[in-house]
């Protein structure tokens, strides 16, 4: 072989080129390729008010579930600690704490905490009031008696949110001391409107990271929960939906009498659907990533979990948890497209403003019709 710098021809050289792009470059581009936070802040907005309305919920029984003087009272805590039957973390440890017996600084502490959660609700002080709604959400989390395991699944998106406006924009962005402190003041809802001035920020590495942290995150909850779902004979055995569907102590002789006619073709559909739920779990890690009808089959399926989980368990957060979870995989071309949708159009606005502005006389036959009226 002569080394004049020439290569070898191919075989077919016909054969149309194709590039495979190496691995290590896809890596890159979906950990540390920059996006835009227009998602990231639909999804702080999001997250916000499921947190305020967690908390709103138990507005005026507060002190009841949460204080040291409640129905869970100081006591309680120390005799499951000594007995060491604490849930896991953040059992361990809350700020309500700090109040100890007092029902004044409590309900300042509660009181405080829904401001907070709604400041980072709208954007203002996002690193500060990011982290105080993490520190809020787990606290609130802390007492065992009211517990339920789906509401663990609020401190995991709080986390994410928390993390996220720590670093976003640190590196992307020239920005001020005070704006590294606190947050940028694009953060704040309707910002393109309150300062028009300021130049769109930056796409940020971080927005992507920690986006794709939350996207596996919960992939391996839904993953891991449908797996072990198939180690419960129920369902394998088609029944799991009918049990909680009929509770122990409400289902009657009568009422399963009424239901006789109807039982195959109930027990058939409930049937298909938790094995719907099952292929949707187990098969999420194939397909949450694809773009195109697939996103139908993740927020439509999460919307379906919403409404399932709401009627037949009577679960209130971990639907609202799967919808947001499931927006965080939409691109921001995606995002583009869903704010356009939600944005008026400038021809309608235009055209509306004009019919607004336009005079009426006042003999027309319109006029004299609505005073008839």
């Amino acid at each position: 072989m002569k080394n004049d710098g020439s290569t070898n021809a191919p075989a077919n050289a016909d054969a149309p080129a194709t590039t495979v792009e190496p691995t290590e470059s896809a890596w890159m581009r979906f950990w540390f390729t920059p996006m835009p936070t227009t998602g990231l802040h639909a999804l702080r907005v999001l997250s916000g008010l499921l947190f305020l309305a967690w908390l709103l919920s138990f507005l005026g029984h507060q002190r009841e579930f949460f204080s040291l003087t409640g129905w869970f009272g100081k006591e309680a805590y120390v005799e499951v600690q000594r007995q060491g039957n604490l849930a896991p973390a953040p059992i361990g440890w809350s700020m309500l704490y700090l109040a100890d017996e007092s029902v004044e600084m409590f309900q300042a502490m509660y009181w405080g905490s829904l401001v907070v959660l709604a400041l980072f609700t709208i954007g203002v002080a996002t690193r500060i009031t990011g982290v105080l709604t993490w520190v809020i959400v787990v606290s609130f989390l802390a007492n065992p008696a009211i517990n339920y395991d789906g509401d663990y699944m609020l401190g995991i998106l709080a986390f994410y949110m928390a993390l996220v406006h720590l670093y976003v924009g640190q590196w992307s962005r020239d920005l001020s001391i005070p704006a590294r402190i606190l947050g940028s003041r694009g953060d704040m809802l309707l910002a393109n409107r309150l300062f028009p001035d300021d130049a769109p920020p930056a796409p940020s590495f971080a927005a992507n990271f920690v986006l794709r942290l939350m996207q596996i995150h919960f992939v391996i909850i839904m993953l891991t929960s449908g797996l072990h779902k198939l180690q419960i004979p129920e369902w394998w055995s088609g029944v799991a939906f009918w049990i909680p569907l009929h509770p122990t102590f409400k289902t009657t002789l009568e009422s399963l009498e009424r239901e006789r006619p109807g039982a195959a073709f109930t027990l058939f559909y409930l049937s298909l659907a938790q094995y719907l739920v099952l292929a949707w779990q187990i098969g999420l890690p194939m397909f949450a990533w694809r773009a195109g009808w697939w996103r139908v089959a993740l927020v439509g399926g999460a919307i379906v979990g919403w409404v399932g989980g709401f009627y037949i368990y009577q679960l209130p957060l971990f639907g609202p948890f799967m919808v947001i979870m499931a927006l965080s995989y939409l691109t921001p071309e995606e995002w583009k497209a869903v704010m356009e949708r939600l944005r008026p159009r400038a021809s309608e606005t235009a055209e509306a403003q004009a019919v607004a502005s336009e005079p009426v006389a006042v003999g027309s036959g319109a006029w004299k019709q609505g005073v008839k009226k």
